[in-house]
């Protein structure tokens, strides 16, 4: 056995250094992908099935928001624990109108979803000068009201070819 060791010295250091570097490169893989398969929210969502929100409570909202002469559009999208309000408002409507707008989307839903979901609300203008728009409200499943962005006057760019030197 010594002599197949002394005769295969360089072979046996060479394959034992390769060992190594597979050993390291599955360990190095780890620490940079350290969840790979595991799903994208991770065990967040676990007792989602709990919370069932029927489709019947979001056509309810919708309708709802329609009754609003001011209101022009509505949709929403579940994604995860998030349920995100699209609402496009008239051009004349301010914003502490379209923030009571908004903020009547919470009270539409039954307490145990309002504790278990997270709501945001994307408060929309089609005209993109009306750029104090869109504001947007969350309303998180520990707290009882809807924050909002910071206010935003409404502020028009200048266009190109312009000048007051004339």
């Amino acid at each position: 056995m010594k002599e197949y060791i002394k005769g295969h010295k360089k072979t046996l250091i060479l394959l034992f250094i390769y060992a190594l570097l597979i050993v390291l490169a599955f360990k190095v893989k780890d620490i940079l992908i350290p969840d790979e398969g595991a799903e994208v929210y991770g065990t967040r969502l676990n007792e989602i099935d709990k919370y069932p929100i029927e489709e019947s409570v979001y056509k309810k909202i919708e309708d709802t928001l329609k009754k609003n002469e001011n209101v022009e559009k509505v949709s929403y999208r579940v994604q995860g624990k998030i349920i995100n309000y699209y609402v496009t408002v008239g051009e004349k409507v301010s914003i502490a109108d379209a923030k009571k707008i908004g903020e009547s989307i919470p009270p539409l839903f039954e307490e145990k979803a309002l504790s278990y979901y997270s709501i945001q609300i994307w408060m929309i203008k089609e005209n993109k000068e009306m750029n104090n728009f869109p504001i947007v409200g969350m309303k998180n499943p520990a707290s009882s009201k809807v924050v909002w962005t910071l206010d935003r006057e409404i502020t028009v760019p200048e266009t190109e070819g312009e000048s007051d030197e004339e």
